[in-house]
């Protein structure tokens, strides 16, 4: 599904508008319409109504319209402002409820504050049409304290396109924001809205349709999420007559003596996408591990020093890498000089989709280059820290520049990038942009990084594209992850949980689309 930048819907609404003839107030009559809808949902006996000056306010004074129409509901609206400022159509639905005798409290200052605890706790609804998606700094103090008041006693929260006080480009929320229950934004989602801090104000996020044709011509968009539909669509299907061969080898570069876990995750998620066949390389201690507990992978056991892997382990791999179907490196390898010469050997020779997670990205601090003379495509999957390493920069930083430090580091060394975070961003070479929603606070716990990495491996293995097997693995484990949380709670869940959710999650996906078996 795409998303959409501020400057992006503001070109939909201009060609609808200016191009198309569409009048402004009828888009807004729309999006109102929207609104009403989900504030009936909650069969309502007192609705009150916070609206601004600018058009977010103009949508939440026309619910107000149409909710006078019906009889059971005691409609109020809260008008913050100077109504001389009003945007057009805003001031034209000011009018109209004035006509209509509604019942209007205006608020200018602090002062004015005073008394509104008291109607917003006796409200069923709530609806949040204060600041909309112009936002791109924090909210006037008066405004922070009406949220606050708000936040702290409405009973439930209905935002209109955007919950008062977010970034929809950033997903910043400058430290005040109303917490919704439900925001019902417009034509298609904003990207700010999928990203944190401003995801945790979004609640139950709706899609109102304004009546604008979804592919209306507009700049170029980079923006997307996956929902179920297309994760669903992006599962390869499996025939009935077929073997092992058929459904692809996955070679996984993992694990030491003190790490060997990280090796048995990868293992075990490759064979619960679907991979055909799981090759792990590893030294002896290692071995041990995955014979006991993923026999039905395939050892190729490596020499080492001091139960890690080193420059001279790729010689027992060396004739055999490009025979595989993917590599993947880095689980639980350890950071050390030797590992480096391991890892530079693998990507000097591999001409099969590389995966490079962990250590093998660790170890590239400072030696970037090596991903410039890449052959075959490659996926990285850092983490924030291991993302500051690759670029030098600050993780606190990074944490809040997602989107551009990803989508940078994909283009510069036309990699494809999986930065992982509650919400993992997915740069493409391209310029694509992908944000995963999907996961749980229940999948933070070592080893989750492993699961994913064997995951994206799997599924390349069976065919699955690069830029497509980053996508829907990160999408899958978030669901595992989740999955694996409703029987487990959110503290108890282990990264082998997540691995062996991954097929649930793979059959229900497959199921709600009835995907035909040859």
């Amino acid at each position: 599904m795409k998303l959409l930048t501020n400057r992006q819907m503001k070109d939909i609404e201009y060609i609808a508008i200016e191009k198309k003839g569409v009048p402004s107030i009828l888009l807004m009559e729309h999006a109102a319409m929207a609104v009403t809808k989900e504030c009936l949902k909650e069969n309502p006996t007192n609705v009150l109504i916070f609206a601004g000056k600018g058009n977010n306010g103009g949508d939440g004074l026309a619910v107000a319209r149409q909710l006078l129409c019906y009889e059971n509901i005691n409609t109020a609206v809260v008008f913050i402002g100077d109504p001389s400022a009003a945007t057009k159509d805003c001031a034209a639905n000011l009018a109209a409820l004035k006509a209509y005798d509604a019942d209007i409290i205006y608020i200018d200052s602090k002062d004015d504050l005073e008394g509104l605890e008291r109607i917003i706790n006796a409200s069923d609804v709530v609806i949040d049409a204060i600041v909309g998606t112009g936002l791109h700094t924090k909210l006037h103090e008066m405004v922070q304290m009406l949220v606050k008041v708000i936040n702290e006693k409405a009973n439930y929260i209905i935002s209109v396109d955007c919950p008062s006080g977010v970034n929809t480009n950033t997903g910043e929320d400058y430290g005040t924001a109303v917490y919704a229950d439900k925001t019902v934004t417009f034509h298609l989602p904003k990207v700010g809205l999928m990203l944190y801090p401003a995801f945790e104000h979004v609640g139950e996020l709706v899609i109102g349709s304004i009546s604008i044709p979804v592919d209306t011509t507009y700049e170029p968009n980079c923006y997307y999420t996956l929902t179920d539909k297309e994760a669903a669509a992006l599962i390869p299907a499996r025939g009935r007559r077929t073997h092992k061969g058929t459904f692809g080898k996955a070679m996984l570069v993992a694990g030491c003596d003190l790490m060997a876990g990280a090796a048995l995750i990868a293992c075990t998620a490759a064979y619960r996408t679907g991979c055909g066949l799981v090759r792990a390389c590893v030294n002896p201690y290692v071995a041990t591990v995955i014979h006991n507990g993923i026999p039905e992978a395939v050892t190729t056991i490596l020499p080492d020093k001091d139960g890690k892997l080193y420059g001279g382990s790729f010689k027992a791999i060396e004739d055999s890498m490009n025979e595989m179907s993917v590599i993947a490196a880095g689980c639980g390898l350890g950071n050390t000089k030797e590992i480096y010469d391991l890892i530079a050997k693998i990507a000097e020779n591999t001409e099969v989709p590389l995966i490079l997670d962990g250590d093998a990205l660790n170890v590239l601090e400072g030696k970037t280059d090596i991903l410039r003379k890449l052959k075959a495509p490659c996926i990285i999957t850092p983490h924030l820290k291991e993302m500051a390493r690759l670029t030098g920069l600050d993780a606190e930083y990074i944490a809040d520049e997602l989107v551009a430090v990803a989508g940078s580091f994909a283009k510069e060394f036309n990699v494809i990038t999986v930065l992982k975070d509650a919400h993992t961003i997915i740069a493409l070479p391209n310029g694509d942009i992908y944000i995963n929603t999907t996961g749980s606070n229940a999948m933070s716990k070592g080893g989750s990084g492993d699961c994913l990495t064997g995951a994206i491996a799997g599924l390349i293995a069976q065919g699955v594209s690069p830029e497509n097997a980053a996508l829907l693995a990160c999408y899958i484990c978030g669901k595992a992850g989740e999955k694996a949380s409703e029987g487990l709670g959110d503290y108890g869940v282990l990264a082998r949980d997540t691995a062996n959710n991954i097929p649930l999650v793979i059959n229900e996906l497959v199921n709600d689309i009835r995907i035909p078996q040859k």
